[in-house]
């Protein structure tokens, strides 16, 4: 739900932003700064700047720094895009969710300031999150991109460490229907003379991402070549140029954190908190690190107490290619003692066929949910006719959420493993559910 709040009084004033400022495409930096400057430009007077943009792990990477920095007693602000559940989750204050009296205070002084402006909805909470970050002191700022990254409104900030995570097949429309165009777009947030950080990549999009390096004289940090990470026994290890460490392995599960958590590490080694790069600070980190709604299990709650003991319910937001990849590797991991049985919903005008067809033969079963998402989704029925001519067999529509569960339950003996997937949008649903 793009504009939930717990609270009635922040939903309310945050859908008549949206009225005011609807969802727009990203058309230059024009427009943000033109609003940045009616609020006095606060986007000139942050905190150092950690700035991700990618495809896949850019809200993992951030949550590792922010791990790193909250173990070192450090505090930060972080600007993420989409929330889960509640809207407050995208500004995050001083290591804190935006308070209520100061949400509602700077949704007023930003309306205001865009009485007379085109502005769209992100640039207004880009906005207005800045302003919150100028007011309340905290050592950096983490800072993720909302769509691309050359014409993104995160990217009217001057200087930052950039970081650039897997790069894949997303949103094609609009960035390229190539990973070189793609690449292109996300590789806008280099500065000149600034480090960027760039995790594994296809060769193609490495080139672009060296080359527009190149060309800001910025200094590039790649891995394989600059920094690498290894799984080892119950640990791994993180190798740069002037830091190599052994860590427990982190919280976050998947083999694809380590690439993560790496990029995190580099960024910060080429930063100026190198100060934090302690063995026991990046132990605590990698124990503390939490980021929800990737490769989640919920084991307590209202839709977990549906399943009977034994059963496993497990949540995850890829919607991409690349999301795709990291489930059948997890499904490897998990082997095939519990069958595992996916509740899905997918965005429209996404890859449906780059997504799903990485997925067959995955699960037993799979259940296209209708959600009543405040997003374009497709309709149940048709994703289903979708995935049986993917080769899925066992698929069937299902109502809402409880209801696929109950089906399951119904229908199987013996431990199961069931997992939402498909869309961040339906996976802030299971999660609010459950709460």
């Amino acid at each position: 739900d793009w504009t939930f709040s717990a609270i009635p009084a922040i939903e309310r004033a945050i859908q008549d932003v949206r009225t005011k400022a609807p969802p727009m495409l990203p058309a230059g930096l024009e427009r943000p700064l033109r609003f940045m400057e009616k609020l006095g430009n606060p986007h000139l007077r942050l905190p150092p700047v950690f700035h991700v943009a990618g495809t896949n792990g850019k809200g993992s990477t951030l949550a590792f720094l922010q791990a790193v920095f909250e173990s070192g007693g450090y505090r930060v602000h972080k600007f993420i895009s989409p929330h889960l559940v509640r809207f407050e989750e995208r500004v995050v204050v001083a290591g804190q969710e935006i308070g209520s009296d100061l949400l509602l205070d700077l949704i007023g002084e930003c309306s205001r300031a865009a009485a007379d402006e085109t502005v769209s909805f992100f640039e207004f909470f880009t906005g207005l999150a800045f302003l919150a970050y100028t007011r309340v002191p905290a050592e950096a700022l983490l800072l993720e991109t909302g769509l691309g990254g050359t014409y993104d409104a995160t990217n009217v900030v001057e200087k930052s460490v950039a970081l650039l995570t897997r790069i894949s097949f997303d949103h094609m429309r609009i960035l390229g229907d190539t990973l070189p165009e793609i690449a292109a777009n996300k590789a806008g947030i280099i500065k000149r003379d600034c480090p960027v950080v760039i995790a594994p990549q296809a060769s193609e999009v490495m080139d672009v991402f060296l080359a527009r390096a190149r060309e800001m004289e910025a200094h590039a940090h790649v891995f394989g070549r600059d920094w690498t990470t290894a799984s080892g026994q119950g640990d791994f290890e993180y190798r740069g140029k002037s830091l190599q460490c052994r860590l427990p392995m982190p919280r976050l599960i998947g083999s694809h954190q380590l690439i993560n958590a790496g990029t995190a590490l580099c960024g910060l080694e080429n930063s100026d908190f190198k100060n934090l790069l302690t063995q026991d600070v990046l132990a605590r980190a990698m124990k503390t690190v939490t980021w929800p709604g990737r490769m989640q299990r919920l084991d307590r709650g209202h839709l977990a107490d549906l399943l009977p003991p034994g059963w496993e319910l497990w949540v995850d937001g890829a919607h991409n290619d690349s999301g795709a990849e990291v489930i059948v590797e997890q499904a490897k991991v998990w082997g095939s003692e519990k069958p595992l049985h996916i509740i899905t919903g997918f965005k429209r005008k996404k890859d449906t066929e780059g997504f799903y067809e990485r997925l067959a033969g995955i699960p037993r079963t799979i259940q296209a949910v209708n959600a009543n998402i405040d997003a374009p989704m497709v309709p149940p029925q048709e994703l289903c006719d979708e995935l049986k001519n993917l080769g899925f067999s066992g698929v069937s529509p299902a109502e809402n959420l409880e209801s696929a569960i109950q089906s399951l339950v119904f229908q199987f003996k013996g431990p199961q493993r069931i997992l939402v997937t498909g869309s961040l949008y339906l996976v802030g649903l299971a999660l609010k559910l459950n709460s």
